[in-house]
């Protein structure tokens, strides 16, 4: 399954879903949005009930007030005089003060289902910047917006959709970097290798993954970490310890070197390899040269325990006992004067 984020369609949070149909982050956020939707549509029938009962009353009457009208079309009275002012209603005057509207330009809109006013109009986005933004079909946002019981708010012929409701339904285009992430289409151009094979192989490896849209984006570490196999690791490859052998260079200088130019490992298990290319070009270059004099008057400590057969505990407790002369140089090695251990554990052995 893919490793996703999405946007719970209750209470707006980001989850990782379990399965590919979740769209709640909780088992309490789908229960409180099914007893929501219910609510709902109790209320559009309990709705259109009471305006059929209204009608039925209000039918024998030839001209109806603003009130009336109102409650026979289940809206508002701002409503009825914004369809005065816009001319789909003709009203007649009786007085100075009092206007009547004939009940039949109102029976037009009473096969109009009237439904509750949802969603918060105070920020709106027309429907072409919605599709843009969001990237999704027009198809798409109707359906979301009719399980919901939104319905868009028309000016001057144009829809206009509540912009807060949007963000909380449909997540919104993401920027991704593209030094973090891989696209299919990018992967599918450079590696000749199908949608369907990048599906399989995400899904098997467990590579992060999410969606901007329509579309696929792959975390590009992760990617490649998961494309190299055994062979290349054992052969183009090296752990800490391998490479702390083969420069000669203890763990503190490693991971120095490592950090300061950047260079990324791949975890494997219980190890982290590090490219032999990126680590030669850091490191082979600045293997330490011992002098001469050093190398014919001195040994180095872990060569010193082969030559006289001694642990490296006993070695270090009667170096330092004796006095014996040692020396430091560059690539972590530490010397021993040969002459000083010659005397004092050749004169141990033939005591022994």
């Amino acid at each position: 399954m893919y490793k996703t984020t999405r946007i719970c369609k209750c209470c707006g949070r980001t989850f990782e879903p379990e399965f590919g149909r979740q769209v709640h982050c909780s088992a309490t956020c789908r229960e409180r949005y099914t007893k929501r939707y219910k609510r709902l549509k109790k209320d559009q029938k309990n709705t259109a009930s009471e305006v059929d009962a209204i009608q039925a009353v209000l039918s024998n009457k030839h001209n109806l007030s603003i009130s009336e009208a109102a409650l026979f079309l289940g809206v508002s009275r701002p409503t009825i005089y914004l369809r005065i002012r816009s001319g789909e209603l003709s009203p007649i005057r009786v007085s100075s003060r009092t206007v009547r509207i004939p009940i039949e330009q109102l029976k037009t809109d009473t096969l109009q289902k009237p439904q509750p006013s949802k969603g918060d109009f105070s920020s709106i986005i027309s429907k072409d910047e919605a599709l843009s933004r969001y990237e999704i079909t027009i198809q798409w946002l109707y359906r979301t917006l009719k399980k919901e019981g939104i319905r868009p708010r028309i000016i001057h012929g144009e829809a206009f959709f509540p912009k807060n409701d949007l963000d909380r339904l449909f997540p919104a285009k993401l920027f991704y970097n593209p030094e973090e992430w891989y696209t299919a289409e990018e992967l599918i151009s450079n590696e000749g290798i199908t949608r369907k094979y990048i599906s399989s192989f995400i899904r098997l490896k467990k590579v992060r993954c999410q969606r901007s849209g329509k579309t696929l984006l792959i975390a590009r570490k992760e990617w490649d970490n998961a494309r190299i196999c055994r062979g290349d690791l054992s052969k183009n490859y090296l752990t800490v310890d391998q490479a702390k052998k083969r420069y000669h260079i203890g763990q503190g200088t490693f991971y120095e070197g490592v950090n300061e130019s950047n260079i990324q490992g791949i975890r494997q298990g219980n190890h982290v390899y590090f490219s032999i290319l990126e680590l030669d070009r850091l490191f082979k270059n600045k293997t330490p040269k011992i002098p001469l004099e050093i190398r014919r008057d001195y040994i180095r400590g872990q060569d010193a325990l082969k030559r006289y057969h001694i642990g490296q505990k006993r070695f270090s407790e009667m170096t330092k006992a004796a006095g014996v002369t040692k020396i430091r140089t560059k690539g972590n090695y530490v010397w021993y004067k040969k002459s000083e251990l010659d005397t004092l554990f050749f004169m141990i052995n033939a005591r022994i």
